[in-house]
């Protein structure tokens, strides 16, 4: 059956012979890379690479580069599948969207030595909060954020430095994915000077992203049956497991 698939793709998409694929270098445990190596490795990746190679198509991963470089690329049909974005209307509009693939909470970490907890996104208004640049966090949260809060999102070259502005009181809190703010705390051994509040600050649906401007969306059907394939026997169960243990080790 597979194999059958895989003739019928490559018939819908003569000129897709192999498909560029790129992701965020530093989101954990979605598209990442890790040890300075340059490949690109997570669950997205992981998971691009299974469902691609059910339908015999080979792959080009891309080059380490800016998370909104990588969405212009997609845009202009520069690279052909984005490994893991969160869904918003503009992208559903500009780009093919695969199945969603999983639920993520994003967070709010907050330095310790903050007097006073807050309880919900209004109470972040006057205090000075910093992002990763150029990510998006969902409609709500990142228009309530334009209007109402201040957040600082200066490119830095590693995320840690975020975590570093919370523990030396230069910053009263991050917003980030939690997972990877969680993997931020471990690694800067921040337990007791950060604390990760209860309430999520939005709660995105995470998607593949397929140009609409090369031929390779012709394959966009057959990778959200393979997709569906993969989830179904568990595979995003066991990246999950496997990345959290790699990471505890």
């Amino acid at each position: 059956m597979t194999v059958a698939v895989a003739a019928s793709t490559r018939a819908a998409s003569p000129d897709c012979s192999a498909v560029r694929v790129n992701g965020s270098s530093l989101w954990y445990p979605i598209s990442q890379r890790i040890n300075g190596d340059g490949g690109l490795k997570g669950v997205f990746p992981d998971l691009a690479k299974q469902v691609f190679g059910s339908l015999g198509v080979h792959l080009r991963f891309g080059p380490e580069l800016p998370w909104k470089r990588l969405l212009t690329l997609l845009e202009n049909g520069q690279l052909d599948v984005l490994a893991g974005a969160y869904l918003t209307r503009e992208r559903q509009e500009k780009f093919g969207v695969s199945l969603p693939v999983m639920k993520e909470d994003v967070a709010v970490f907050i330095r310790s030595s903050l007097p006073s907890r807050p309880e919900n996104l209004q109470d972040l208004v006057g205090l000075h909060g910093v992002a990763p640049f150029g990510a998006s966090f969902g409609e709500e949260f990142d228009s309530f954020a334009a209007s109402r809060l201040t957040i600082d999102r200066q490119p830095f070259d590693k995320l840690d430095t975020l975590m570093w502005l919370l523990i030396e009181n230069k910053a009263d809190y991050l917003v980030i994915a939690r997972q990877e703010g969680e993997r931020m705390v471990e690694d800067s051994a921040a337990q007791g000077l950060v604390e990760i509040l209860p309430w999520p600050a939005a709660v995105n649906t995470l998607h593949f992203m397929f140009s609409k401007k090369t031929p390779c969306i012709a394959l966009l059907k057959a990778f959200n049956e393979a997709l569906r394939r993969q989830l179904d026997a568990g595979k995003l169960d066991e990246l999950l497991k496997d990345y959290a243990g790699a990471a505890g080790r």
